[in-house]
Formats: C-alpha cells, structure tokens, sequence
C-alpha cells in the first residue's frame, strides 16, 4: 500500500546496521491499519551471520530457544497451529524501566521463497486463547519479521534483516512515553542480533542450549510445538508447502 518508506540509518555496531523510517497511518499492513502505532519508530536491522541460513532458520522454528536470543521474552507458548507453516502464539515480556510488563499476541508465518530466501513474519493477532487481562498490558506488533539468505558467494554465512514496528500502548504511548520508546528503538535490534550469534556460536561449540523450565501441564503443548518445527524443517528441505497440519497438530 503506498510506496516505500525512506529508511534513515541510526547507527552501526559490531557489523549490525540498524535504520529507522516512520509509518502512515492510514497505511495497511496485512489489512490492519498502522493507526496509533504510526507514532513509534520502524526498525530494521541488517548484519552478516556465521551460519547458513538454515542454521539460522532452525532458531526460530520453534519456542525452545526463544529466551536465548531474545531478552525480553519471558513467557512463550503456542496458542494454534492454523496450518503446517503458520500458527498463533502468545508471549509476555518483563517489566522494562517504568514500563509494565506487556504481552502480546501474534500470528506467525514460515515461507521459503524461490531463491531460497527463508523469511519468518509475524503480525498482531486477536485470539479467544490469549484474552487481555489485568495481569499484563497488551502490546501490538504491527509487522515483524526476520530474512535470511545466503550471502553471495558463501553459503555458509547468513544475510540477516531483522524488521520490527510496534505499538506498546500505555504510557509508553504518551509524549514522553514515545521519546523514550523512540530514542531507545536501535537497542533491541542489537541485542536480538548479537542473541542470535550467541546461539550459533554454542551450536558451533556443541554447547547445549540451557534448559528452561517448563511446568507439567505444558508438556503436550511442547510435544505439539515439536511436530510443527519438524514439518517446517521438512518443508524446506524438500522445497514443498505443506497446507495442513497432521491431526495431532490441528
């Protein structure tokens, strides 16, 4: 909808160049209008990883590794699995600053792309499973997502996007509010990014991921969210999109 927006960049460390651009607010992504959310920063972040992308790819398939790249995340579970490369989930953040603890719903999608781009997007998503509550505020991501494709001329090492615009609500959406979401939008780029080598490099080493704790009645949740991360690895593999969901899963 639209034409691009001007990406202005912020800032660069370690390799990872983070730029901002501002949304329309009557613009439509995937259907739903940026609105509210038109006055906080789009972020995107670019940077070279030490992995193939499918290596890349493997972290995100499913919610085992979430908390090691992502400081944030406190909480995560699978609410639905509406096919074999899309399903709904639910996660909480920390307190950050003056801020109260957010969670938020999304829909998330796998894709393989033609030229052997993996991309992982994501969206705000309504969903009887995960009603708001005074436990938490609920935040909105208006877009996410995360690209990866090899770099040219090594296959063995991953060009990573990161992109990223949300909307925290609450205070966070008041004047002072959003200088301070907006003046510290490069941060969380940087740390998922610098998460996310962390994570190869204990691959690499052939350090076992921590073990996070996981209460008993979650443990078919888990199993299920294992089936679905084995039919998206399987998927890319064979370069075939699976429509549906084996009955355990649906």
């Amino acid at each position: 909808n639209g034409g691009e927006e001007p990406w202005e960049k912020i800032c660069e460390t370690d390799g990872i160049k983070v730029y901002k651009t501002r949304l329309e607010h009557d613009k439509l992504i995937a259907g739903r209008p940026v609105g509210e959310a038109s006055k906080f920063l789009c972020v995107k972040a670019e940077a070279v990883l030490d992995a193939s992308p499918a290596q890349v790819y493997t972290l995100f398939v499913d919610n085992t590794r979430v908390r090691e790249y992502n400081e944030f995340c406190k909480q995560i579970k699978d609410l639905e699995y509406m096919n074999s490369t899309t399903k709904v989930t639910w996660s909480a953040s920390a307190r950050i600053g003056p801020f109260k603890e957010r969670d938020f719903v999304t829909r998330v999608h796998y894709r393989t792309l033609k030229d052997e781009t993996l991309l992982v997007v994501n969206r705000a998503e309504d969903h009887p499973g995960a009603p708001e509550t005074d436990r938490y505020l609920r935040m909105e991501i208006v877009i996410g997502g995360n690209v990866m494709k090899p770099v040219p001329g090594d296959a063995d090492k991953t060009s990573f996007i990161m992109l990223t615009h949300v909307n925290p609500g609450g205070v966070a959406g008041t004047r002072m509010g959003t200088m301070i979401m907006n003046s510290a939008a490069a941060n969380g780029p940087i740390s998922f990014v610098q998460g996310l080598r962390d994570c190869l490099k204990r691959d690499a080493a052939g350090i076992p991921p921590p073990v996070w704790p996981e209460p008993q009645d979650e443990a078919q949740d888990h199993a299920e969210e294992i089936a679905f991360g084995r039919l998206l690895l399987e998927s890319m593999v064979t370069g075939k999109l699976l429509q549906t969901c084996p009955a355990a899963i649906t």
